[in-house]
C-alpha cells in the first residue's frame, strides 16, 4: 500500500509540474505575491524579484547549479556543474566551437525557407509545427557547430525522438515517474553511443588540438544536442502559442504586415533584428524555463534585505519569470507587449530568460537567431491559424509540447 501511494504521489507531482510550467499567468501571480509578501517567499523558499534573482545568479558558490544534476541523464554537462575550473574550461570549449555570429541564423534561414516553400507549393494547408518545421529547422541550424559529422535526419528519426525524450526529462526530470526516467535513460544511452560512434569525425573538430579528452568532447557534444535541440524546438512552439494569442496587438500586426509585404524578407538584416526583439518579448511572456532551482551549499542569508535564511542542504527556487516582469528590470509597465522596449535596467535584463552572468546560457544568441529565422518563415504563411479546436490544439509529452498543428490559407 505504501509503495502504491508513493508511486501515485510521484505521478501526481510529475503531471502537476508538467502542467504548471505551461501556466505563465499563474506563475507570474505567484511571483508577484512573493515580491509583495516576503513571508510568502520565505515559506515557499523562493526568490522572485529582479534584485533577488540576479543576486542569486551572482553567487554561484553559495547557490549551486548542481541542483540540475538529477535531470542530466545524458551525461555530465556544464549546466549542472559547480562553478569552478572545470565549468570554466568546458564552457570555454563549448563557446569556442560555436560558429561565428550569424552562422546558426544562416543555416536556420536556409532550412526555414526550404520548408516554407514546400508548404506553399504543396497541396496540404495544415502541418505540425513541431515535427514538420521546428525539429528540422533546429537540427539543421545546430548542425553548423558539427560540420559533416552531424547527419541529415528526417522528422520521426529515432535520434530526434531520443533528443525529445531526454529533453522532456531536462524540464521535469527530478520529479519524473520511473517510466519516464527509464525512457530518458534509454534515450540517453542511445545518444551517448551515437556520439562515440562519430568520435573520429567529432574529436578533431572539438578537442582543441588534443587539449580535451575524447570523454570531454563526447559529453559536450551530447550535452549541446540534448539541451539545445529540444529546448529550441519547444521555444518555437511557445513563441507561436503566444503570438497567436496576441494577434490583435498593434506591434504584432505591424510585424506580420511588414513580413507579408516585404519584397525580399529573407535577406533583410533589419527585419531579422526586429524579429529577434519579438522573439525575446514573446519568450518573456512564455519562457521555456520559468522556474529554476539552486542547491544551497551552506546556511546563507539572501534577499534584498539580507534577512532571509536558506538552510544548507536545501534548494532555493528562482522564479525567473517574476524577475522578467519586475518593473525594476523592465522599466516600463512589465505587462505591456513592447518588443523594442528601451527602458530595461540594463541590456542584460532583456536576456534574463537565459540566466545571468557566468551562468548564462552560452547558446543565448544562437537560439534567438534560430527562432527569429523560424518566425520569419512562419509569418509568410497567409492567414496562419490553429488547425484544431481549442481543446486539442496542443499535445503534450509530459512538459514537452509534442504536437501543435497549424493551418494557413492559399490566399489572403
Amino acid at each position: 500500500m505504501r509503495e502504491w501511494f508513493g508511486r501515485a504521489m510521484t505521478w501526481a507531482r510529475y503531471h502537476a509540474v508538467s502542467a504548471v510550467v505551461h501556466q505563465p499567468r499563474l506563475l507570474r501571480f505567484i511571483a508577484r505575491t512573493a515580491q509583495q509578501q516576503p513571508w510568502f517567499a520565505r515559506i515557499g523558499k523562493m526568490v522572485a524579484s529582479r534584485a533577488d534573482v540576479v543576486g542569486t545568479f551572482d553567487r554561484p558558490l553559495a547557490f549551486s547549479s548542481t541542483a540540475h544534476r538529477p535531470q542530466l541523464v545524458a551525461g555530465d554537462f556544464m549546466m549542472g556543474m559547480e562553478s569552478g575550473p572545470q565549468h570554466s574550461a568546458e564552457r570555454a570549449l563549448l563557446v569556442s566551437h560555436l560558429p561565428k555570429p550569424g552562422e546558426f541564423e544562416r543555416c536556420a534561414v536556409q532550412e526555414s525557407r526550404k520548408r516554407i516553400d514546400a508548404l506553399l507549393a504543396g497541396p496540404v494547408r495544415a502541418f505540425d509545427l513541431i515535427d514538420d518545421y521546428m525539429v528540422p529547422v533546429a537540427w539543421q541550424a545546430i548542425g553548423g557547430a558539427f560540420g559533416a559529422a552531424l547527419p541529415t535526419l528526417a522528422p520521426g528519426d529515432p535520434m530526434l525522438l531520443n533528443l525529445r525524450y531526454v529533453g522532456a526529462h531536462l524540464i521535469a526530470g527530478n520529479v519524473a515517474t520511473e517510466a519516464v526516467q527509464a525512457r530518458a535513460r534509454r534515450s540517453a544511452a542511445e545518444l551517448n553511443a551515437w556520439a562515440r560512434q562519430h568520435m573520429d569525425q567529432l574529436y578533431p573538430l572539438w578537442s582543441d588540438g588534443g587539449k580535451f579528452s575524447r570523454d570531454v568532447v563526447a559529453r559536450n557534444v551530447v550535452g549541446m544536442l540534448w539541451v539545445g535541440h529540444p529546448a529550441t524546438a519547444q521555444s518555437g512552439a511557445l513563441i507561436m502559442q503566444e503570438l497567436l494569442a496576441r494577434r490583435a496587438e498593434p506591434a504584432i500586426k505591424a510585424l506580420i504586415e511588414r513580413v507579408r509585404t516585404h519584397a525580399d524578407p529573407w535577406n533583410d538584416p533589419s527585419l531579422r533584428n526586429a524579429l529577434k526583439l519579438h522573439v525575446l518579448e514573446l519568450l518573456r511572456f512564455r519562457p521555456p524555463f520559468p522556474i529554476l532551482t539552486r542547491d544551497v551549499r551552506r546556511d546563507t542569508l539572501y534577499g534584498a534585505d539580507g534577512k532571509s535564511r536558506a538552510q544548507g542542504g536545501t534548494t532555493l527556487t528562482l522564479m525567473a519569470i517574476g524577475a522578467m516582469f519586475d518593473p525594476a528590470a523592465t522599466g516600463e509597465p512589465p505587462d505591456d507587449y513592447v518588443p523594442e522596449r528601451s527602458s530595461f535596467h540594463s541590456e542584460d535584463d532583456r536576456f534574463l530568460l537565459f540566466g545571468w552572468g557566468k551562468r548564462q546560457c552560452p547558446g543565448r544568441d544562437p537560439v534567438v537567431e534560430i527562432l527569429a529565422a523560424a518566425l520569419l518563415g512562419l509569418l509568410q504563411l497567409p492567414k496562419l491559424d490553429w488547425a484544431d479546436p481549442w481543446w486539442r490544439r496542443l499535445r503534450y509529452d509530459g512538459p514537452i509540447i509534442s504536437s501543435m498543428r497549424l493551418k494557413f490559407r492559399e490566399k489572403d
